[in-house]
């Protein structure tokens, strides 16, 4: 798994880097300060993913994602920016971008939202656009309230399904049988919402610590 990170700040990319190592167990992170640096990188050989800041230099607004999404349309790309208002996102995602990351996001919601990214799933924050953005999606309820009809147990597993545990680990994490396993993730899917693993995922990401 190759992955360029571009930001033209040292101490962002030096903060984002052991989150990105974690999306893969052999992810290579590739650095970049500038947008002519990432075609640099990218002269190497094809890489994964791009996690590219939207106010580099070289970027010239979204001219940049443009010119990726021409050279290499295969290439999953996201946007990073402290801007994270809806107009920025949706701009972003008509452009090509397979995705929008806040800097504010916490690590560990940064991860899975890469993780989905890289499923071949599309990533903007529901709380940029409300939950609700997309099907299957409850609009009249946040994550956190969502999250907060679960049980105790119904919790515990959600937090290790956040963690990205296949159902056969969970089951061994908390010595209980793996039907057992599967028939708690039925009732939180349904008190969630969702219909599978990975829309929960995108709920988590919004969601507060829990």
């Amino acid at each position: 798994m190759r992955v360029i990170l571009a930001d033209d700040h040292v101490m962002i990319r030096e903060g984002l880097r052991p989150f990105v190592e974690r999306i893969a167990p052999d992810t290579m992170v590739l650095e970049a300060g500038s947008f002519p640096e990432v075609i640099e990188r990218l002269k190497d050989g094809p890489v994964d993913l791009i996690i590219l800041d939207l106010k580099m230099p070289g970027m010239n607004g979204y001219q940049g994602l443009v010119t990726l999404r021409q050279s290499h349309p295969d290439t999953r790309c996201v946007m990073l920016s402290a801007m994270a208002d809806r107009e920025h996102v949706l701009e972003a995602i008509r452009l090509g971008a397979d995705g929008f990351i806040p800097k504010h996001l916490s690590g560990a919601a940064m991860v899975s939202a890469l993780q989905l990214v890289l499923s071949g799933e599309r990533f903007i924050p529901a709380m940029l656009v409300g939950v609700g953005y997309e099907p299957g999606f409850p609009s009249e309820h946040t994550a956190s309230e969502l999250i907060g009809r679960l049980t105790p147990r119904e919790r515990d597993i959600l937090r290790l399904l956040r963690e990205g545990f296949p159902n056969k680990l969970i089951a061994n994490h908390l010595d209980v049988s793996e039907v057992t396993v599967k028939s708690h993730l039925g009732n939180v899917f349904r008190k969630l919402g969702v219909q599978n693993r990975l829309q929960a995922m995108k709920l988590l990401v919004d969601s507060e610590p829990f």
